[in-house]
């Protein structure tokens, strides 16, 4: 827990408020939490500031304050001065004095648990029964792996991550790395710490080399029965419904939703911020710019329906024959 002052004062704020406040955690502005803080990064962003629940904003020197029930603290570059913030609050392992094992007390592991030599297990971490970790294997601290779990070789776990039971992840996946988040002042970029987790349900097969990043502030989610091929990249604050399939070098941007039962295909992409309905399926190649309804079939860049694309098809084919 932070004061509004300490924080205030590590940033070179100005306080509209009460400065004793102490905030107990981070939110962002459209789903705040009562009690947290978070920040305007930009004007468009101010119409969230009427439904939020963030009790704390950090807000640029020339914000108009109207809703005097919140605390605000303003200051010169808001993004910026939120990265600070991030910084004093995120959990950040020191590998300072771990070089030797970690005393059977600070982990629990359940019965018939199978460790290969060269693997590193942070403190705090859980593992279920069944459960088989290959070499080369790396679990950050405050991990929690469920029962019946394989672990192949190789794969990096970070800090405070959640897989369920009868999962199957194989080698070089990297699970709960920085998500790509950036702020651009003045023609200087700053990277945005993320204090998030990597949430992963039960029966869920992640094939080698993918990369899954941890939430912004939220937590990245990947749902019950999924099916995820080699070389995919899934960024922050994405959440993966149940039971779907994602083929080879797919990519989905930040912060979208993608419901139950979608299937992905080979090399697709889809953009940020977006809502996939259920029982949607995108082809190989497409991109999708716009979000779907359910029962979506796409193909294409941009993505469009199916059977749209197919008749556009025709279309130019027959102008080909009047050249």
């Amino acid at each position: 827990m932070l004061s509004v002052q300490y924080i205030s004062d590590n940033i070179n704020g100005e306080i509209v408020g009460n400065p004793d406040f102490e905030i107990k955690g981070i939110c962002d502005l459209e789903k705040g939490k009562k009690d947290c803080l978070t920040y305007i990064k930009k004007t468009s962003y101010e119409k969230y500031l009427v439904n939020t629940k963030a009790s704390v904003i950090i807000v640029s020197k020339n914000f108009k304050i109207i809703d005097k029930n919140k605390i605000f603290i303003k200051v010169s570059h808001p993004g910026k001065a939120f990265i600070k913030v991030l910084d004093k609050v995120k959990y950040i392992s020191s590998f300072k004095n771990k070089i030797e094992k970690h005393k059977s007390s600070d982990r629990s592991f359940d019965d018939n648990v199978i460790i290969s030599e060269n693997v590193y297990i942070g403190g705090k971490v859980k593992i279920g029964k069944n459960t088989t970790i290959y070499p080369g294997c790396y679990i950050g601290d405050h991990c929690t792996i469920g029962n019946n779990v394989t672990l192949f070789s190789n794969i990096s776990i970070y800090d405070h991550t959640e897989i369920g039971n009868d999962c199957r992840i194989d080698a070089g996946t990297v699970i709960g790395s920085d998500g790509f988040g950036l702020i651009n002042e003045n023609n200087i970029n700053y990277s945005i710490p993320h204090i998030g987790k990597v949430i992963i349900g039960h029966d869920v097969f992640i094939g080698s080399n993918c990369s899954i990043d941890r939430g912004t502030i939220g937590n990245t989610i990947i749902g019950n029965n999924c099916r995820l091929d080699n070389l995919i990249q899934i960024a922050h604050n994405v959440k993966v419904g149940n039971n779907c399939i994602i083929a080879g070098q797919a990519g989905i941007a930040g912060s979208t939703i993608i419901g139950d039962n979608v299937t992905i295909a080979g090399r697709a992409g889809i953009i940020d911020h977006l809502l996939i309905g259920d029982n949607s399926v995108i082809t190989a190649h497409s991109l999708v710019c716009k979000s779907l309804e359910k029962n979506s079939f796409v193909s294409g860049n941009p993505a469009i329906d199916h059977k749209e694309r197919l008749k556009q098809i025709v279309a130019i084919k027959k102008m080909t024959k009047y050249k």
